[in-house]
C-alpha cells in the first residue's frame, strides 16, 4: 500500500512537476513570440506619410592597414591614400512615405575626409534596420523578429527586469550571410523590441549593431538612436568604423540648406559630444580649410600631375561613379573600371558594357530622359550600344514620347546563301565568308501611354538598316548591301489585377518603299510575364509567350521583339531567368513561329545555403527551366541551378533535344562591390 502511495506521489510529481513547468515555458516563450510577431499589427499604423524626423550621423573610420589595392574598391578611393584615422558628420531630415521608403536630405555636413566624399555609403543601410520586416535592410539580412522567418532562428527567452524579458536568437541550423545573431529587450506585455543588439556578415562587411527603438504608435517601428560597428577586410586592407545614428534630433534647420560644409553651424546642432580625439580632428581640419589672408593673392599652388590628374581625375573616375547634379538636371556614369559589367559563357564569350544616365526637367510634368549603355563582346569582337531617349508629359498616365537608336545584336540569315547559290550556280564555294551574318542597326520611334489603369498603349514605328557583315564579298556575288525596312508597331499592355501578370500583345506589319524599304512582312507575338513573391526572399518567375509571321513576302530575316539572342547579358537579377543560356544564335532567325516558357525558382536556402563553411557565403540560389518550340525542330530544354555570392554569380546550365543531351555549360558574372 505504501509503495502504491509512493508511486502514485512520484506520478504525480512528473505529471504536476517539472513537466508542468516545462510546458508552462514553453507556453509562454510561445506567447512572446506571438506578441513580438503580432506588434506592428496590433500596437501600430504603418501610416507615417509626410512623417518627418532630423538624424544627425557620424562616422569614424580607422585604417590599420592599407595597400594599392583600396584604391579599386568603389567609394574607398578617398581613404586609400592619407589620414587613416577620419571623422564625417552629418546632419539631415528625413521624410517618410511609408515605413519602408523614405526620404534622405544632407542639410549639414563636415569631416577630414578629402573632398568631403562619403567613404562606405553601403554602411548607411544598417543605420536604420527595420526590425520588424521580413528584411532588415532593403532586400537582405531577414529579421528574427518577422513571422515568416521563424523556421531560419532558435530562440531562447530569459527574464529580464521590469516587466521585460530577453530574447536570444541565432540561426537554426548553419550561419549564412542574410541571418545574424544576437538578443533583444522585449516588453513582456506588448511585444515591443525596447532595444536589440545584432551581429553579422554581408557584403564584405562584418557589422554589429546596437539599436534602440522609439517608444509610441509608428515611431517604435524605427531607431532612437543606432550605433554599427563595422570591420571590412579585402585582400590585405584592414578598416573599422563606427556609424552613430541619432533620430528625433531637436533642431530643426530651413529647407533651404542644401549639404552645406560648415563645422560653425555642425557644432550648434550636434545632439551628442565628441570625443576630445574626434574634436581635435575637425576643428584642425577646419582650420587647414580657412583663407589665409597673409597669403599672396597671385600665388598658384604648384601643379603636381600625379595627384591632380592621375588620382583625382582619371583615378577617381575610374572607379567611382560620375555624378551631376543641379536644379534641372542630373547625370550619372557608371565606374568605367567595374566588374559588375563583365560576363562570362562559352555561348557569348567575355562581354563588358558601361552604363549612362541623365535627366533634365522642365517642371515635375515635363522632363528627359536619356539612358544609354554600351559595350564589347570579345567572341564576337563587336561594338555593341542602345541609346533611349524618353520625354515623360504625363508621368501619372506614363505618357512618354520614346526614340531608341542601336546596332542591336547581329543577325543570321541562311537564305542569302540560297539566293546566291541559285543566281550563281551550286558549284561556288560560299564557305568561310561569313555571308549570312549581318549588322542591325535601328531606329524605334513611338508614344507610350497608359489608358486605363488595365491597358498600356504603345504605337510607332521601327526602321531597320541590316548590314551584311563581309561587305565585298556581297558586292562580288551582286547582292545588295543593305536591306531596310519600315513597319509600323503596336504594343498593347494588360494588366487585369494590380500585383498579377501582364500579358502584351505586339503587332509589326512591314511596307515597302518607305524610306527605301524593301522588306513585306508582317508579324505577332504574345508574351506573359509575373513574378510571384512567396515566403522570404523567395520569388518564382514565369514568362511565356510565343510568335508567328502571318505575311512573308521576303524570306530573308526572322527578327522577333520578345524571342532574341544577347549577346550582352545582364546580371543574376536581369535576364537570366528569361533567357535561353545555351540556345545557338542561328535559332532565333531561322523559324516563321516559336513558343517558348521560362520558369526560375529563387531563395535564399535552397541547397548550398545549407552546407557547412561555403553555405555561409550563399546570398541566393535558383533554380531553372525553359523550353522552346520552333519549325523543324524538336523541343529544346534547358536546366539550371545558380548561386549568388558577395563576389560572383554563378550558374550551371544543361541543354536536352527531346531528351537527348546537347551540351553543359557554365555562366557567371561579377557582383563584386555591386551595392557600393
Amino acid at each position: 500500500m505504501k509503495c502504491q502511495k509512493l508511486l502514485a506521489i512520484i506520478v504525480l510529481g512528473i505529471l504536476t512537476g517539472m513537466p508542468g513547468t516545462v510546458f508552462s515555458r514553453s507556453s509562454r516563450d510561445s506567447l512572446l513570440l506571438e506578441r513580438i510577431f503580432n506588434y506592428r499589427r496590433n500596437f501600430t499604423t504603418n501610416d507615417v506619410y509626410g512623417f518627418t524626423t532630423n538624424v544627425y550621423i557620424k562616422q569614424n573610420y580607422n585604417v590599420h592597414r592599407r595597400n594599392v589595392t583600396l584604391w579599386l574598391v568603389p567609394s574607398m578611393y578617398s581613404i586609400a591614400d592619407g589620414e587613416r584615422y577620419l571623422v564625417a558628420e552629418s546632419y539631415n531630415k528625413l521624410r517618410f512615405n511609408n515605413v519602408n521608403d523614405y526620404e534622405s536630405h544632407c542639410q549639414v555636413s563636415f569631416s577630414n575626409i578629402r573632398h568631403n566624399r562619403r567613404a562606405m555609403p553601403v554602411i548607411r543601410d544598417f543605420l536604420t534596420p527595420n526590425i520588424y520586416e521580413v528584411c532588415m535592410y532593403d532586400d537582405h539580412v531577414l529579421s528574427p523578429f518577422n513571422r515568416y522567418n521563424r523556421h531560419y532562428y532558435q530562440y531562447r527567452i530569459l527574464p529580464g527586469l521590469d516587466n521585460t524579458m530577453i530574447v536570444e536568437f541565432r540561426p537554426r541550423l548553419f550561419d549564412n550571410t542574410q541571418l545574424v545573431t544576437g538578443e533583444a529587450r522585449v516588453d513582456a506585455a506588448t511585444g515591443r523590441i525596447i532595444k536589440a543588439t545584432m551581429k553579422g556578415e554581408f557584403d564584405m562587411i562584418r557589422f554589429r549593431t546596437e539599436t534602440t527603438q522609439g517608444e509610441h504608435g509608428a515611431r517604435s517601428l524605427l531607431p532612437k538612436t543606432c550605433r554599427t560597428n563595422v570591420q571590412f577586410k579585402f585582400i590585405g586592407n584592414k578598416i573599422s568604423s563606427v556609424y552613430d545614428a541619432v533620430y528625433d534630433c531637436p533642431v530643426t534647420l530651413p529647407d533651404s540648406l542644401d549639404d552645406v560644409f560648415d563645422l560653425a553651424l555642425m557644432d550648434s546642432v550636434r545632439p551628442i559630444p565628441l570625443t576630445a580625439h574626434e574634436d581635435f580632428i575637425l576643428h584642425k581640419h577646419a582650420e587647414h580649410y580657412k583663407p589665409d589672408t597673409t597669403q599672396v593673392a597671385d600665388t598658384v599652388r604648384k601643379f603636381n600631375f600625379v595627384k591632380d590628374v592621375l588620382q583625382n581625375a582619371i583615378g577617381d573616375n575610374l572607379i567611382s561613379s560620375i555624378r551631376y547634379e543641379s536644379e534641372h538636371a542630373n547625370m550619372k556614369l557608371s565606374p568605367i573600371l567595374n566588374p559588375q559589367y563583365v560576363s562570362y559563357s562559352s555561348t557569348h564569350g567575355l562581354a563588358y558594357k558601361l552604363k549612362f544616365g541623365a535627366q533634365y526637367h522642365f517642371n515635375a510634368h515635363r522632363y528627359f530622359e536619356f539612358y544609354p549603355w554600351c559595350g564589347y563582346n570579345f567572341k564576337y569582337n563587336k561594338f555593341y550600344f542602345t541609346l533611349p531617349l524618353y520625354f515623360n508629359y504625363n508621368p501619372k498616365r506614363n505618357g512618354q514620347v520614346q526614340v531608341i537608336y542601336g546596332n542591336g545584336n547581329r543577325i543570321g540569315n541562311g537564305d542569302v546563301m540560297d539566293a546566291i547559290a541559285r543566281k550563281h550556280g551550286d558549284s561556288i564555294d560560299l564557305d568561310n565568308q561569313q555571308l549570312n551574318y549581318f549588322d542591325d542597326y535601328y531606329l524605334t520611334v513611338s508614344n507610350n501611354v497608359v489608358a486605363y489603369d488595365w491597358l498600356e498603349i504603345n504605337s510607332g514605328f521601327t526602321y531597320h538598316q541590316r548590314v551584311p557583315y563581309n561587305i565585298e564579298a556581297m558586292r562580288k556575288w551582286g547582292m545588295p548591301l543593305s536591306y531596310k525596312s519600315f513597319a509600323p508597331m503596336l504594343s498593347l499592355k494588360f494588366r487585369p489585377w494590380h500585383h498579377g501578370p501582364v500579358f502584351t500583345v505586339d503587332y509589326e506589319r512591314g511596307v515597302k518603299g518607305i524610306l527605301k524599304s524593301d522588306i513585306d512582312y508582317e508579324r505577332w507575338e504574345f508574351d506573359g510575364s509575373t513574378i510571384y513573391k512567396l515566403k522570404p526572399l523567395t520569388i518564382v518567375n514565369v514568362k511565356v509567350g510565343g510568335g508567328f509571321y502571318s505575311r512573308k513576302r521576303d524570306s530573308y530575316f526572322v527578327d522577333y521583339m520578345h524571342f532574341r539572342d544577347n549577346k550582352l547579358p545582364e546580371g543574376w537579377g536581369d535576364d537570366w531567368s528569361g533567357d535561353f543560356q545555351l540556345l545557338d544564335s542561328r535559332w532565333y532567325n531561322e523559324s516563321n513561329y516559336y513558343a517558348r516558357a521560362n520558369f526560375s525558382y529563387e531563395s535564399p536556402f535552397i541547397f548550398s545555403a545549407w552546407l557547412p563553411l561555403i553555405g555561409h557565403y550563399i546570398e541566393k540560389e535558383r533554380l531553372y527551366f525553359s523550353t522552346l518550340s520552333i519549325e523543324h525542330t524538336r523541343p529544346y530544354t534547358e536546366l539550371g541551378y545558380g548561386v549568388s555570392t558577395r563576389l560572383v554569380s554563378i550558374g550551371l546550365f544543361a541543354s536536352f533535344l527531346r531528351t537527348h543531351f546537347q551540351q553543359i555549360d557554365c555562366k557567371f558574372t561579377f557582383e563584386l562591390f555591386r551595392r557600393w
